[in-house]
């Protein structure tokens, strides 16, 4: 009878294309949360003069996307090396990493290459963007962002190790890709279109609170001071629910002050999947196996509330087009 290649817990076997490894180890899946952040900036620009820049959307988009894959197989070498994921006994489809380390689909060096690739590919693009804006404000957002997505696990800084993970997570892939878009479109920074960059932050920041939970052991004994080792099951549960309902009023303030229009309040259809998640979290933040619809509604919570933002940015462009 033929061996049937068994997979690995990171759904991987021998057999498979190498395509595909890396696909996984970049964790392919979860780019909506580096894309959704400059698909809101861009209809923020749009809406705001009425164009795009087409070529410079599209390698914004591209670049973001390659710093991300980039940033996550750095994190999972960085991990693998402090111990941090091979000690984790509860590895999900969304936390403890690709795995593809652990489980002998790529070795360390491989993914620390991949990561460098990928890595250098996204500068290439954003050097090409700062060529063609004016000024070096791109060029100094690329390094922060460059700098806190690999010093996330990285040396020297090991930011996830020094209790402000969180915070790098949420500047880079949020704050900053807003910025950067509104420069790179704009050749400006304005509330008005860079805001939206806000509860874009505060929801990929929820993502990675989520995660944390099941590597709360394995993070704790590598080191890794997450919120959820730092203040414990519950009170990373409630920090959770201030960061979800952070970006619902964010929405709210932007709303108030003139910065987006009242047609953004259809974020709120979101709320119903928002609170199933909290409600899920409460229960079961103990339960890894118990808690995983409450890390899928997170997720999707990040897209739908990002998508139908830009949905009502490009809406209201339209309703006032002359």
């Amino acid at each position: 009878m033929k061996d049937v290649p068994i997979p690995t817990p990171s759904g991987l076997s021998a057999s498979d294309p190498l395509l595909k490894k890396w696909l996984v180890a970049a964790r392919a899946p979860f780019f909506s949360a580096c894309v959704m952040p400059v698909a809101v900036a861009l209809a923020a620009c749009w809406r705001a003069d009425g164009s795009l820049r087409l070529w410079q959307a599209v390698l914004t988009l591209l670049g973001i996307v390659l710093i991300h894959a980039g940033a996550n197989m750095a994190n999972d070498y960085f991990d693998h090396r402090s111990g941090a994921d091979p000690g984790n006994r509860q590895s999900t489809p969304f936390s403890g990493g690709s795995r593809v380390i652990q489980d002998g689909v790529l070795a360390p060096r491989a993914v620390l290459a991949g990561a460098a690739a990928c890595s250098v590919a996204g500068i290439g693009c954003g050097l090409v963007l700062w060529l063609a804006s004016r000024g070096h404000l791109l060029l100094a957002i690329g390094v922060v962002g460059m700098a806190l997505a690999w010093e996330y696990t990285g040396p020297p800084l090991r930011l996830a190790h020094r209790g402000i993970g969180e915070v790098a997570v949420g500047v880079s892939f949020g704050i900053l890709p807003a910025l950067g878009t509104e420069w790179v479109q704009r050749g400006a920074l304005t509330l008005g279109v860079s805001w939206v960059g806000v509860p874009a932050g505060l929801l990929v920041a929820a993502i990675l609170v989520i995660n944390e939970f099941p590597d709360a052991a394995a993070d704790a004994a590598a080191g890794k001071r997450t919120l959820v080792v730092r203040l414990g099951m519950r009170g990373a549960v409630a920090a959770y629910e201030l960061l979800v309902l952070g970006a619902y009023a964010a929405v709210g303030v932007g709303i108030a002050a003139g910065w987006l229009p009242p047609l953004a309040a259809v974020v709120l259809a979101v709320a119903p999947l928002s609170w199933r998640a909290v409600r899920v979290l409460r229960a079961h933040c103990t339960d890894v196996r118990a808690m995983l619809p409450a890390m899928t509604a997170t997720i999707a919570q990040q897209a739908l509330f990002l998508l139908l933002l830009t949905g009502a940015l490009l809406a209201d462009s339209a309703l006032h087009a002359p």
